[in-house]
Order: structure tokens, then sequence, then C-alpha cells
């Protein structure tokens, strides 16, 4: 008896110390935020998803919208932004169930997308889609960033949505044209769109009448 329970007492230390192994699929970001005040201001994020939720702070880097320092009214600026490092964010994560805290992030997160700069007299707020992809990789906060024998959880992130900017206006230039400096930028993540049902109907019918119309048109040829 006083073996079993040596073996089973292994067993569970084993897998509790045991790093997790990659996750093979993507993870599919459906809703949460990530946002930034200040070109240089540490972001705050939420990420949720099936069965997952992943959330923090820390530097990731400048979320400024390229070149927007001083853009100016007419520009078409991309919503791009990269982050990466071996210590991206610390906060906590919650997959299948199961709760991490105090975690410290790593890999690298990107945003693409464009917005038009539109012309107005006063700051403003303009919205555009954009597209989400990173590589994640999770660790124990240990103070020494994250590397491979510390790891606990690895995986590919997807996702979509909307973005809002906020811009201060700076100047309007000799030529009349206005000057907005960078305020904030907030991600909101959405699910991807899903054709409604009816339209589902819609198409296969018109795709079923399209066959037949075929094959009525070949035996009166015939």
């Amino acid at each position: 008896m006083s073996k079993i329970f040596v073996g089973v007492c292994s067993l569970v230390l084993m897998i509790m110390f045991t790093p997790t192994s990659a996750h093979a699929d993507p993870l599919v970001v459906t809703g949460g935020f990530l946002t930034v005040t200040g070109s240089f201001g540490n972001p705050t994020f939420s990420l949720t998803g099936d069965d997952f939720s992943i959330s923090g702070s820390g530097n990731l880097g400048s979320a400024s919208i390229q070149g927007c320092n001083a853009c100016a009214a007419g520009d078409l600026r991309s919503l791009g932004a990269f982050y990466a490092g071996p210590s991206l964010a610390v906060g906590s994560m919650t997959f299948g169930g199961t709760n991490f805290t105090n975690l410290v992030f790593t890999g690298d997160i990107q945003f693409f997308g464009s917005v038009l700069i539109p012309a107005a007299t006063t700051n403003i707020t303009i919205t555009a889609p954009f597209t989400f992809a990173g590589d994640l990789r999770a660790c124990p906060n240990l103070g020494m960033g994250c590397d491979s024998p510390h790891t606990i959880f690895t995986t590919q992130l997807v996702g979509q949505g909307i973005a809002t900017i906020q811009l201060d206006l700076l100047f309007i230039n000799l030529n009349g044209t206005s000057v907005y400096g960078f305020n904030t930028i907030t991600y909101n993540f959405q699910p991807a769109e899903v054709p409604e049902p009816m339209t589902i109907t819609l198409l296969a019918s018109g795709l079923m009448g399209l066959g037949a119309k075929w094959k009525f048109g070949k035996k009166r040829r015939l």
C-alpha cells in the first residue's frame, strides 16, 4: 500500500511541476481590449475567448499610430503596433478553468490596420477596424523574465475588432491643415462575423437554382 501511495504522490508532483505543453491551435480573442495612453505609455489589457482569459499591464512599447506624433488631416496612417521582448507584461491567465496569477508574459504581439485622419478644428476621436496576431509565453513572475525552463504555457493568438483613436489638435498650419498629436488608442476585440442563417439559406437556394437551371438547359440541348 505504501508503494502505491508513494507512486501516486510522485505522479501528482510530476503533473504539478511539468511545464504545460504548447497549445497547438491559435487562441481566438473574441472580447476584451488593449489600451495605451501616450506615445510611450504602459498598456493595460484584458483578452478573452473560448474558455480563456489573459489580463495585465506592462511596458509593451509605443502604441501610437505610426508617425502620428504630428499627423495632418488627410494622412493615411497605420494602426500597426508591434511589441516584443523577454518581459512584455505582468498579469494573470485563466485557461480550462485553472487560474494562474503573478505571471510574466513574453513573445510578440502585433496589430494591423490603417486610418484616414479627418479634418477638424478640435480634438477628434476616430474608429477603424484592425486585425491581431501574436505568440505568447507565460512563466511564473520570478523577476528574471520568461525562459523555456520556466514556461507553463505557450500559444498563438489571433483576433480582430475596432480600434478607437483619440488625437489632440496641436495647431492649424498656414495652409489651413489641422495637425494632431497622439493621445490614446484602444483596441476593442470582437468576434468574427458569421453569416446569418437566412443568408446561408438564400445562398444555398441560389446555388441549387443555378444547378437546376444548368441541368434543365443541358437536357433541352440534348
